[in-house]
């Protein structure tokens, strides 16, 4: 007895174990890795950060947007990314969020990292009580000197009866 849509069932099980197999963490070539994505992202963050805090209170005519675009453009040059190339990539991320939450996970780990090390108090030098040397080795002998409770001016005193 042959079964009609056996064929058809034997296709379709063998087009979802293809897709099953596919990497869905492998990022087209066209697009930023995740590592340099977060890293051109966290100067973004930065440059945006700077230009709402400092550039606004040197100069009060600057008009903000444009300073913060052009640090951007600082970013993507520096980062030897186009604006077309860091838009596509953003938008792809955006349509993974398996990948963008790891991502922007890790620049909320690093930005709270960054907070707590500006907070914490910074020493000169760590102290380092082992190395020190004794400072009573140092120090020129000490002598005991006499009692001279019982003298009066170096001369002993004598019980009065």
């Amino acid at each position: 007895m042959k079964l009609p849509g056996f064929r058809g069932l034997l296709a379709v099980i063998a087009i979802v174990c293809l897709f099953a197999c596919v990497n869905r963490k492998k990022v087209p070539s066209d697009i930023l890795p995740a590592e340099k994505m977060e890293a051109v992202i966290w100067d973004m963050v930065l440059a945006d950060r700077f230009a709402s805090q400092f550039v606004i209170r040197d100069t009060p005519r600057v008009n903000l947007k444009d300073e913060t675009f052009k640090l951007y453009s600082e970013v993507f040059t520096l980062h030897k990314v186009s604006r077309e190339e860091f838009v596509k990539s953003y938008k792809f991320y955006m349509t993974r969020p398996d990948l963008s939450r790891v991502m922007f996970d890790s620049i909320y780990v690093r930005a709270n990292r960054k907070k707590e090390e500006a907070y914490k108090p910074k020493m000169d030098k760590p102290l380092d009580t082992a190395a020190r040397r004794d400072s009573s080795k140092n120090a020129p002998s000490v002598r005991m000197l006499p009692d001279r409770s019982r003298t009066l001016g170096g001369a002993q005193k004598t019980d009065q009866k």
